[in-house]
């Protein structure tokens, strides 16, 4: 499994995960690998409270929205909870999660090859924040074939929707106020039913010692 950690360049439209050269096709083709990024500037040790979205959304080939079958999205949401709770973090039930400081949700897309190496995730109306929308950007994106079955980890800084639930000026008619990403990870390469997709997700934790509630 390779692992790549870069640092994250902005927020704005969109999320997209892949910077940096890929390895020669071949190679991806037979291998995971592990991207992580972050929004520079952060202190993640400020935070101390997350809510995980109970559920894996993926992708469908007509575009639309599905949710991933609840016994094979489980392992993954308890290895992403598990780790985050290790990291001091405390984890809120659903009564609670308009409490919570940061949001954590997993999404999958499944494509065996593909002309791109780049994901793309936008979600206006944030859940729980419906004048809120989640517009995170990562960088640029390549181009080349390869395997990009992708089971991307995202944590949103929901501080100021807590604030300010309804919007502000942005949900009042301006469109929706973005909550910005602060934390991504994709494992590349990986299937719903195989324990890579377990092992990524602890890859992607260990190589994020910055991501903790208590100050390394």
């Amino acid at each position: 499994m390779r692992r790549v950690s870069l640092t994250l360049s902005g927020i704005v439209m969109l999320l997209v995960a892949g910077c940096g050269a890929p390895p020669p096709t071949d190679e991806l083709l037979n291998q995971s690998l592990v991207l992580t990024k972050y929004a520079p500037g952060v202190e993640f040790s400020t935070f101390h409270s997350f809510y995980l979205r109970p559920e894996i959304r993926t992708l469908k080939d007509d575009g639309s929205v599905a949710v991933v079958d609840p016994e094979k999205a489980q392992p993954f949401l308890d290895a992403t909870e598990r780790n985050l709770v290790s990291r001091g973090y405390q984890s809120l039930a659903e009564a609670d999660k308009d409490s919570a400081e940061l949001a954590v949700e997993l999404d999958y897309l499944a494509i065996v090859s593909s002309a791109t190496w780049c994901y793309s995730w936008y979600d206006s109306g944030y859940w729980g924040y419906p004048a809120w929308g989640y517009y995170p950007y990562y960088g640029g994106c390549g181009t080349d074939y390869w395997r990009s079955d992708m089971l991307a980890t995202h944590i949103v800084d929901l501080t100021s929707a807590l604030a300010n639930p309804d919007g502000g000026d942005g949900g009042a008619g301006g469109g929706p106020s973005n909550v910005p990403g602060i934390w991504f990870s994709g494992v590349y390469g990986v299937e719903l039913n195989s324990r890579d997709g377990v092992d990524g997700i602890n890859q992607a934790f260990t190589q994020s010692p910055y991501l903790s509630a208590s100050a390394k």
